[in-house]
């Protein structure tokens, strides 16, 4: 088998690039952060399907995953914090409210990061071997590039 990332390798470098991403917005001009906004908006949607395509979807069975309190929660997260991208997206750019708003994502955005982190990566830590959360880093990649490819295809 060929080397592939580890899944929560893949998961911490997508979490942390949406992090900066969103400080960055907070002091960009606001003629450029629509187009940021935007490319950052599609990122999260991509990585946020390829993730519960992969991800939860391997962890449904596990009953430690089924166990847990906020096994649905990171679906609905997913929702909440797209929804939100949707409204900044409608908004005026640098108001007060369109800055509060920012903040509000972001903020969903770490806390669901980090408790990602702490819980889901635990819990494929004790699901799967190394072998194994390379296969998922590989069919992650392979979701993502697809649901990318997609995503160009309807912006085009």
């Amino acid at each position: 088998m060929d080397a592939f990332d580890d899944i929560r390798d893949l998961l911490r470098r997508d979490h942390e690039l949406a992090l900066s991403e969103l400080g960055e917005l907070r002091g960009a001009d606001p003629g450029d952060s629509r187009a940021r906004l935007i490319k950052l908006r599609r990122a999260w949607v991509i990585h946020a399907l390829a993730e519960e395509t992969v991800v939860y979807r391997a962890l449904e069975g596990a009953a430690a995953a089924a166990s847990s309190p906020r096994a649905d929660e990171r679906f609905v997260e997913h929702d909440l914090i797209d929804g939100l991208f949707d409204k900044l997206q409608k908004g005026r750019v640098g108001t007060s409210e369109w800055t509060s708003q920012l903040h509000v994502v972001r903020d969903l955005v770490a806390r669901h990061i980090e408790t990602e982190q702490d819980e889901t990566f635990a819990l494929l830590a004790q699901r799967y071997d190394s072998e194994g959360l390379c296969e998922l880093g590989h069919q992650f990649k392979l979701a993502r590039d697809k649901l990318t490819m997609l995503e160009e295809a309807k912006a085009a």
